[in-house]
C-alpha cells in the first residue's frame, strides 16, 4: 500500500512537471534573471564558451573557472539539469564559481537538448565533453588524473549514465580522442532519474516524451538509457544527494540500494524537507549547504 501510494505520487508530480515544464527561452530568461539579481563569486580565470566539439556546422561550447594558484588542481565536470530540454550552464554557474574557489578547476558543460537531439546524443554529447576536459585539462591548471562529474535533475542522470556505461560501444562521443579515457576519481549524482524502465511501468507516456519511443517500441534503448541497470562493484565512488521532499526522492533512494546491493561505494546525502532542484540556489544556503557537502566528498577523494 505505502509503495503503491508513492508510485502514484510520482507520477503526479512528474505529470505536474512535464505539464508545467517552461520553454527552453523561458528556463534561460530565468537563469539571466537569477545571474543579474544574485552576482556570483568573483573566481582568478573564467573561459566563457570553449568549444569542446562542433556538428553540422554548430559548435558545442562549455565554460571554464580556474581558481587562484599554480596547480594543478583537481578536476569537476558539470552537468546542468532542466529535463533534458531546457536550460543552459548558467543555471550551474554560481555553483561552478562558487566550488572553483574551493580549489577545482570546474568546466561547466552545455549539450544540444530534446526536442532538437534524442536522448542518446545527449549521453554522446556529455561523454564527448569528459574526454575533452581529459584532453586539455592541463591548459587550465587541471590534473586530468583526478576528474569527477556532478549534475542535478536530468544532469544528475547524464552523470550517472558517465559513471556506469561511459565505455558502452552503443555510444559514439561526441569528440573524439586518442586516449579514449572515461576514468572518473568520484561522482555526484543529484536528484535524478535513473530508470526508465520503471517510470514506463508508472507513467509510460511521460518515459515515452523522453525517449521518444514506448518501452514496448524499443526496450533495449531503455534499459541502455538507465543506470540502475548498469550498477556493478567497480565503479567510481558517488556521492547521492537529494532533498527528502523532492518528489524523486524514492527513485534516487532505489539507485542507492542497488549500488550497495552490488557492492559499489556510494554515500547518501539527505537534505531535509528541501524539493527537487535546491542547488540552483546558489545565492542563499539552500544551496550553499549542498556544494559544501559536495566538496567534503570531492576533497576526501581527490585531495588527499
Amino acid at each position: 500500500m505505502i509503495v503503491k501510494k508513492i508510485s502514484l505520487v510520482l507520477v503526479a508530480a512528474l505529470a505536474l512537471f512535464v505539464s508545467s515544464c517552461e520553454t527552453r527561452q523561458e528556463s534561460i530568461d530565468r537563469e539571466n534573471r537569477y545571474i543579474s539579481e544574485h552576482p556570483p563569486e568573483d573566481v582568478a580565470k573564467y573561459y566563457r564558451d570553449v568549444t569542446y566539439a562542433e556538428v553540422a556546422g554548430e559548435k558545442l561550447t562549455l565554460d571554464v573557472s580556474v581558481p587562484d594558484g599554480e596547480g594543478p588542481f583537481p578536476v569537476l565536470m558539470i552537468i546542468h539539469g532542466g529535463g533534458w530540454s531546457m536550460h543552459t550552464n548558467t543555471i550551474m554557474e554560481g555553483m561552478a564559481r562558487y566550488i572553483t574557489n574551493r580549489g577545482y578547476v570546474v568546466f561547466n558543460v552545455n549539450y544540444r537538448v530534446l526536442p532538437n537531439v534524442d536522448m542518446k546524443t545527449i549521453v554522446e554529447d556529455c561523454l564527448g565533453a569528459l574526454l575533452w576536459v581529459k584532453d586539455h585539462a592541463s591548459e587550465y591548471k587541471g590534473d586530468s588524473t583526478r576528474v569527477a562529474v556532478t549534475g542535478d535533475s536530468a544532469g544528475g542522470h547524464l552523470t550517472a549514465m558517465l559513471v556506469t556505461q561511459a565505455e558502452d560501444p552503443a555510444f559514439k562521443p561526441t569528440y573524439s580522442s586518442a586516449t579514449k579515457d572515461f576514468s572518473l576519481t568520484c561522482a555526484v549524482p543529484t536528484y535524478g532519474i535513473y530508470d526508465f524502465i520503471g517510470l514506463s511501468r508508472l507513467s509510460p507516456g511521460i518515459a515515452k516524451s523522453f525517449l521518444g519511443a514506448g518501452y514496448k517500441e524499443n526496450p533495449e534503448l531503455y534499459r541502455l538509457l538507465s543506470p540502475y541497470y548498469h550498477v556493478r562493484k567497480d565503479l567510481a565512488p558517488q556521492l547521492v544527494m537529494v532533498g527528502t521532499a523532492d518528489f524523486l526522492y524514492s527513485e534516487n533512494i532505489k539507485y542507492v540500494k542497488a549500488l550497495e546491493k552490488a557492492g559499489a561505494p556510494v554515500e547518501l546525502w539527505k537534505y531535509p524537507g528541501k524539493p527537487h532542484a535546491f542547488l540552483n540556489e546558489y545565492w542563499n544556503d539552500n544551496g550553499r549547504k549542498g556544494y559544501d557537502r559536495m566538496v567534503e566528498f570531492l576533497d576526501k577523494h581527490m585531495k588527499q
